[in-house]
């Protein structure tokens, strides 16, 4: 995300905080790899940096949990920082979430400033994606989404987020601590439900283990045949006693025909895919800020990627557009 807000015409990046050690006091630079320093060293307090550093814009990227997460935004947006965040379940507020959010939501309010949960998954291939090609539908029935990602391909912490390499009992244990899982397919669910206007009787969500069949390799692991290659995770939306919305990710290691597919039954009806599938590391910092003029501009509180205008490639002029109240 440093990157791309760094080659991003129209952005400057003034500060960064980590609270790890292996980068807390470093040079953000040195950090990213560049050729020389930035002069931004990383502070492993997030209250040093905004008591030293003046910022518009917060962009969160630390965990997935809304508990977790809370406090952190808090702070930002109680210091007048608009606020872009990676955090799944940040991305739209389930039922059980309802309060955390009603809470950030006076506090952004009160402050002025816009908060967005976002990124590739959920944030778009399986929720603001599917609702934007239902916009040429007069009748909408069902939605249909399935994610199919070769983990073989992603980072390491994503292949180990979704228990490539593990035995059987290993994923279990692993899936029952919570540990296991893609977090997100609830969010996306009641986002699109909730934008087409759609009361949900029930949610379910279902998890399995894409087991390897023969032996697998990536850059950084060894699965052995019969060993767990990924996971098979899916969530289903009911009303009126029919199934409205289904949502599909497959992401394992060795997963064949990589792919985002939406099928909305409608008038007319639409089916796409984007062969290949929307490539998540790079996807979710670049959606992230290219969210960022559009958070800018929203109205004070906590909004999804549903309530702000269409998010598209960075455009500087937006920036330059926006009142002074914004900024």
């Amino acid at each position: 995300m440093a990157r791309v807000a760094l080659e991003t015409e129209g952005l400057r990046v003034v500060g960064a905080a980590d609270v790890s050690p292996d980068k807390a006091g470093k040079d953000l630079g040195t950090i990213l790899g560049l050729p020389k320093k930035l002069r931004i060293k990383i502070q492993g307090d997030v209250g040093r940096l905004l008591r030293k550093t003046k910022a518009e814009v917060a962009v969160l990227s630390t965990t997935s949990s809304l508990r977790d997460v809370k406090g952190q935004v808090a702070i930002l947006a109680k210091k007048g920082l608009h606020v872009v965040t990676t955090c799944e379940e940040m991305a739209f507020p389930t039922p059980q979430h309802q309060q955390a959010f009603r809470e950030l939501d006076r506090i952004a309010r009160k402050s002025k400033v816009s908060v967005l949960g976002t990124g590739v998954n959920p944030g778009y291939a399986m929720d603001a994606l599917a609702l934007m090609l239902t916009a040429p539908c007069a009748h909408v029935s069902r939605i249909s989404v399935t994610r199919v990602v070769d983990a073989a391909s992603r980072r390491l912490p994503l292949q180990r987020k979704v228990g490539a390499g593990l035995n059987l009992n290993q994923f279990r244990r692993a899936q029952t601590e919570g540990s296991i899982r893609h977090v997100g397919l609830p969010e996306s669910v009641h986002m699109i439900a909730t934008a087409m206007g759609w009361k949900l009787e029930k949610v379910e969500e279902t998890l399995e283990p894409a087991i390897a069949p023969r032996d697998l390799d990536t850059e950084y692991l060894r699965i052995p045949a019969g060993a767990v290659a990924g996971i098979k995770q899916s969530a289903r939306g009911y009303r009126k006693g029919e199934l409205a919305i289904s949502l599909d990710l497959q992401m394992y290691v060795g997963a064949e025909s990589p792919r985002d597919h939406v099928l909305v039954d409608g008038d007319p009806p639409i089916d796409c895919t984007i062969a290949g599938g929307v490539a998540g590391d790079i996807a979710t910092a670049a959606i992230t800020v290219n969210a960022i003029p559009k958070v800018m501009a929203a109205r004070p509180g906590l909004v999804t990627m549903k309530d702000i205008p269409l998010v598209h490639r960075f455009n500087p002029h937006e920036l330059k557009a926006l009142p002074r109240k914004n900024r």
